[in-house]
């Protein structure tokens, strides 16, 4: 049987873990959220798809074997815990934080957290090129045609831009991501060149981000007028997120943030991704 390292990370999220619950919490805040189908397997996510049959879920395995799928799998676990040479000090914590004690970055000024915000939308540039392939266009369209690819889309604005950077999202007249990717992008883009095959990993990623700005924003747009409900549903649903987030010992100072939400999100991405292809006839 052909093996995939997709199913042991969604079987580390079932439903009641903190991460499922608290993207659950806030997607319950944005009307136009997609919603949160439950699988806890490739197979299970292949049996979502209209027509589902062995021979489309044997396909979409073959497909998660593939080394591009491992590797947009440690990128998003990268995101959340950082690597050497790379600190991600933003994340949940900081945003909530920001959010509710009106210390709200900014950012033209606000360079940690810009840069980390940058860094984290380069990393889904490359997760999205190495699942979808073609034309930086065409990945971004497959994308955000699958309902894991608007989730973490959605999560990405409003954790690392609408929470923390609330008011020049919302005072802003101009494009929030570009904004941020020409202060903060070259500096993201050395972080990660950095580390070993890190330059592989941005010169992935630099075709794509170009084409996962229009979106990014889009996203930005919707969920701002709902930043409110947004925050305070997961608050409230989840009181203690920002106390088990400070339980989690060194983890900001390590550079990570205690909740997995982006591994979590990659693989349901990875697992929608391999189906998507598998459906349209891609094979291994």
């Amino acid at each position: 049987m052909t093996t995939n390292a997709i199913d042991p990370i969604l079987a580390e999220f079932g439903p009641d873990t903190i991460s499922a619950r608290l993207v659950r919490a806030m997607f319950g805040a944005m009307p136009f959220a997609p919603p949160q189908l439950p699988y806890a397997s490739l197979a299970q996510c292949a049996a979502n798809v209209p027509g589902a049959s062995p021979a489309l879920a044997a396909n979409a395995l073959v497909l998660a074997a593939r080394s591009e799928v491992q590797s947009a799998l440690e990128a998003a676990r990268m995101i959340d815990t950082g690597d050497a040479g790379i600190a991600v000090y933003s994340g949940v914590q900081s945003a909530f934080r920001l959010f509710f004690g009106g210390g709200l970055a900014a950012i033209d000024t606000d360079t940690e957290q810009g840069v980390d915000a940058a860094l984290k939308l380069v990393a889904l540039a490359y997760l999205t090129h190495q699942l979808f392939p073609g034309a930086p266009q065409e990945a971004v369209q497959a994308l955000v045609s699958t309902s894991a690819g608007q989730t973490i889309g959605y999560y990405y604005a409003a954790v690392e831009v609408v929470l923390p950077f609330a008011d020049n999202a919302l005072s802003g007249t101009g494009n929030v991501i570009q904004t941020l990717l020409s202060r903060h992008g070259q500096a993201a883009m050395g972080k990660l060149g950095a580390l070993p095959g890190g330059g592989q990993m941005a010169g992935a990623a630099q075709g794509v981000l170009g084409a996962l700005v229009a979106p990014i924003e889009g996203a930005v747009r919707q969920v701002m007028p709902h930043a409110r409900q947004i925050a305070g549903s997961a608050q409230q649903y989840l009181p203690g997120v920002l106390g088990a987030a400070d339980k989690v010992a060194g983890a900001v100072s390590a550079g990570a943030d205690a909740l997995p939400v982006y591994r979590y999100l990659g693989a349901r991405l990875a697992a929608e991704a391999c189906v998507l292809r598998a459906a349209r006839g891609a094979v291994g």
